[in-house]
């Protein structure tokens, strides 16, 4: 940053930059005789009747509509994604399960104790809902990547109008006290 300020100030401070080029130098008038002025262009009589017509349109309009999605749709992704989030909260129960019982089976230390029966059910126990936790992620998420799929999917269309537009053949200018009346007929 200082170094950018530095360059600034470098900047400013440079005269170089701060002069302009040097003016052309001026003819020496004894050398070059003076030419006459050119001659004004010819002014054109007005027209007879002036055209006031606008120019007709080159290319169409296009207006393109996005549709919506209907309540039936909404409703329908809503509650694909409302199974995935919910069966995914099964399978962090079951996780947050086997996690408890596994942690009641290991020891930190070595006890020489030997195995008894309490501590194999709680292995079952945290071998079970590892699955079941492993299950109902596996669920959840197919059913949250289905949503997306749907979304996607079932994504409304657009719809493009084409508007042609063109202007009517005579416009009429008439005049009228204070001024003019333009008037005439467009149609799309």
């Amino acid at each position: 940053m200082r170094l950018a300020w530095i360059a600034l100030g470098l900047l400013a401070a440079s005269p170089a930059f701060a002069d302009e080029p040097a003016p052309p130098p001026l003819p020496d008038p004894a050398a070059a005789p003076a030419l006459p002025p050119a001659p004004a262009p010819p002014i054109q009589p007005p027209s007879a009747a002036p055209d006031y017509r606008p120019q007709p349109m080159k290319q169409p309009i296009v207006i393109t509509v996005d549709n919506d999605r209907d309540a039936k749709n909404i409703g329908m992704i809503a509650g694909i994604a409302g199974a995935g989030v919910i069966l995914g909260a099964i399978g962090v129960y079951y996780n947050l399960d086997s996690r408890d019982a596994a942690n009641a089976v290991s020891p930190h230390m070595a006890t020489n104790e030997p195995w008894t029966s309490v501590q194999q059910a709680d292995y079952d126990r945290a071998h079970n809902s590892a699955v079941k936790a492993g299950i109902f992620y596996g669920i959840g998420g197919a059913a949250l990547i289905s949503a997306v799929v749907v979304l996607i999917v079932t994504a409304p269309g657009s719809e493009q109008t084409v508007i042609h537009a063109h202007y009517a053949a005579l416009p009429t200018i008439a005049p009228a006290p204070g001024g003019a009346v333009l008037g005439g007929a467009w149609s799309f």
